[in-house]
């Protein structure tokens, strides 16, 4: 390969981002924006004849009147069903929009719509079939399906509107609607109120049935419950109760008291200190006082006798013996007399223990009797408030009967007309503005879709954005030139013409290419395209003529091996010997200053080949001799220009490619077709070749320019020969 080696992986990667986003570039805002202001006039032309259809459909599309009325709708209930207790309707657990709704709704149904017919017919006979007129029962029915009801959103205002050709009958036909609409609550009404009357009736017996139990079954519970008696059991109970409990205390207190004078006869055993003290209340107290006495004053003479005699002497023995019998005598009767106080408070423990359990029995009686009361009042209380609930039903049913009866004779309208419908007089269709209006949009949408569709499905490049968008550095535009005649005059107009725009525009693309920067990476340039017919031999002439005219010794090379063109440009005789015939014969002893025509222009040469039919161009190209010819021509040379055919249509532009230092893309916008350069630049990324850029071939530079097809030049279909030079 060429000295553009070092740099060929950085285009491939920005092509292979191209390639990838270029496929969906079609459906870019922008590009679509810029599609159709390229082709702003088709669109203009579809926008009036849509305009024109529009007109025509007005002047000949029906009248047609819409007559219109309005109802007020009162979704006030009857009285009857206003009460949860009495009747129960599910409306009432709604709002109001929905019971506005339900009504609102009846005004479609076939109720309605038998209610209507009869209503038309009954005020206007002469319009029935059967009378001779043009509508017929079956056929009203139908239309009144079609009449429109709609309802205010913020209002109970209900609108009714019907269109038809025929004003009169429309303006008729809303009328009776809306005249039915109230008839037909009214009729729902009688309905509902007849239905809740006898609803009533067979609910008021039910509760009067409910009402005669619940009095039965209290009567029963009374009888077996027989609260008086028990209460007045209780209240004797409560009484014997008290007298028992004084009788208690009574007991307690005598208990105590015997207690007291038991323990004091027991503390005598042990002292005579308390002799003095004999409490009240001792069994046999004289005799005791009398014992005590005699013991006294037995011991009274002992203490005398003592003062006067000892121990032995007989008077005190006799003294000392009569006061121990006295003492005894006291004892034993306070022995006796503490057995009597025991056996008396054991007594009175016994019955204080027979009133305990007697209190004790008497309370649990008290309280059984307490709960049977209380247990038999509630149950009393129950049944008294079933039977109380029960009878204000069964009174309510009673009065709302009544009121049942008052609402079935009373004619309750839901509906109030608040304005008649008249006979329209301005038809309300076709709109004159509103149609030509959309028809022009309709038409400028169809020509907006038939022209997206028409791109996507001739898959051209459109623009140079289209370009750029497969990743291709724009070198420069070619505007669409009609000056010359032959294609030969526009392949040497930089010989003719030095200051025509295309000139100046390939001025700059030889700028870049003789830049520092690229000047010893493109040497050797391979110019080449998608498809044929994109201007790549045009551009290779005056690339090559820019070339030179700059003071750089240029050698342009005819590589269109099967379709040469140069010799018929640049006049060079058919006797000068042809690049093609070279590489076909291996032995030729011709070298390669022999191949090239000198002096064709200063500075340029030129090397010409000529068509052979027994020649295969792919395999010639691979033998190695084009590329020692190169190598010889590096040498020689400034700048090497090769002009290859398409990629699309043979593979010899990918072996020239592996020679080249870089390509130059020439497309052609509204001809080059986004698949073959996708596939053209694949190709050139397999091999690693560097796309130095592309040049974008017969740009539209003017409104008029971008609705006009491109110009054709270039190959005939099949990729034939060419004709020959000027007879175009």
């Amino acid at each position: 390969m060429g000295t553009g080696t070092n740099f060929k992986g950085s285009s491939s990667e920005g092509i292979s981002s191209g390639l990838v986003a270029g496929k969906r570039n079609i459906l870019d805002p922008m590009n679509l924006f810029q599609l159709l202001a390229r082709r702003w006039l088709s669109v203009l032309l579809l926008a009036v004849a849509g305009g024109v259809l529009g007109f025509i459909y007005i002047q000949y599309a029906p009248r047609i009147y819409k007559a219109e009325a309005e109802l007020e709708m009162n979704v006030r209930r009857p009285k009857v069903i206003n009460s949860d207790a009495v009747y129960e309707d599910r409306s009432m657990m709604r709002d109001e929009s929905i019971v506005f709704n339900t009504h609102f709704t009846k005004f479609k149904s076939p109720a309605m719509e038998r209610l209507a017919t009869a209503e038309y017919f009954k005020r206007y006979p002469e319009d029935e079939v059967s009378s001779g007129g043009k509508i017929g029962k079956y056929m009203l029915s139908s239309l009144i399906r079609d009449v429109v009801w709609y309802k205010d959103s913020s209002a109970n205002i209900v609108y009714v509107s019907y269109s038809s050709t025929d004003p009169e009958f429309a303006a008729k036909l809303v009328n009776v609607l809306t005249h039915c609409a109230g008839l037909l609550m009214m009729q729902e009404n009688q309905a509902i109120s007849d239905e809740a009357v006898k609803w009533l009736i067979s609910q008021a017996d039910e509760q009067r049935d409910e009402l005669g139990e619940v009095e039965q079954k209290l009567a029963v519970l009374r009888e077996d419950l027989q609260l008086d008696s028990l209460s007045q059991r209780k209240t004797t109970l409560n009484q014997t109760t008290i007298l028992v409990s004084a009788e208690k205390e009574a007991l307690v207190s005598k208990l105590e008291a015997r207690k007291t004078v038991h323990r004091f006869v027991m503390e005598l055993k042990d002292t005579d200190q308390n002799l003095e003290m004999l409490p009240t209340g001792l069994p046999k107290e004289e005799r005791l006082n009398e014992l005590i006495h005699t013991w006294r004053q037995a011991k009274e003479g002992l203490e005398q006798v003592a003062g006067h005699y000892t121990e032995l002497h007989p008077e005190y023995r006799k003294a000392a013996k009569v006061e121990a019998r006295a003492k005894e005598g006291l004892e034993q009767f306070i022995e006796m007399s503490s057995k009597a106080v025991q056996n008396e408070v054991d007594l009175l423990g016994k019955q204080l223990a027979q009133i305990n359990q007697r209190l004790a029995a008497m309370e649990r009686e008290s309280i059984d009797l307490g709960q049977k009361v209380a247990n038999g009042k509630q149950q009393l209380q129950r049944l008294e408030h079933q039977r109380d609930a029960a009878d204000n039903i069964y009174q309510s049913m009673l009065r709302r009967m009544e009121e049942a009866r008052l609402s079935a004779d009373e004619n309750m309208a839901f509906t109030k007309i608040i304005r008649i419908a008249e006979i329209p007089r301005i038809p309300e269709s076709p709109s004159r503005s509103r149609v030509l209006i959309t028809s022009v949009f309709l038409g400028i949408f169809v020509g907006c879709v038939l022209i997206i569709l028409f791109s996507l499905g001739m898959d051209k490049i459109e623009s140079v954005t289209d370009l750029k968008a497969l990743g291709l550095h724009i070198l420069g535009t070619i505007p669409t030139y009609k000056r010359v005649e032959t294609r030969g005059e526009l392949a040497t107009i930089g010989l003719h013409d030095k200051f025509c725009h295309m000139i100046e525009i390939f001025a700059g693309v030889n700028a870049l290419i003789s830049s520092k920067k690229y000047d010893e990476k493109a040497r050797v340039i391979l110019m080449n395209s998608a498809m044929s017919g994109e201007g790549k031999t045009v551009a290779s002439c005056n690339l090559a003529i820019t070339s030179a005219m700059n003071g750089a010794k240029t050698l342009l090379i005819d590589g269109d091996l099967r379709r040469p063109q140069q010799s018929n440009i640049f006049s060079i005789s058919e006797e000068h010997p042809s690049l093609l015939e070279w590489l076909m014969d291996d032995d030729s002893k011709l070298n390669h200053q022999a191949l090239v025509s000198h002096g064709v222009v200063e500075n340029l040469d030129v090397i010409t080949s000529r068509p052979i039919k027994e020649a295969n161009p792919a395999e010639l190209l691979g033998r190695g001799r084009l590329a020692e010819l190169l190598n010889w021509a590096r040498l020689e040379y400034d700048r090497i220009i090769i002009d290859s055919p398409p990629l699309g249509a043979v593979g010899d532009a990918q072996v020239l490619a592996n020679l080249a230092d870089a390509v130059i893309i020439v497309s052609r916008v509204g001809k080059t077709r986004r698949r073959a350069l996708r596939f053209s630049l694949s190709k050139f990324e397999e091999i690693d070749a560097f796309v130095f850029g592309c040049i974008a071939n017969d740009v539209p530079h003017s409104i008029s320019g971008m609705f006009k097809g491109a110009e054709g030049y270039g190959y005939s279909a099949g990729y034939g020969s060419y004709k020959p030079y000027g007879s175009e």
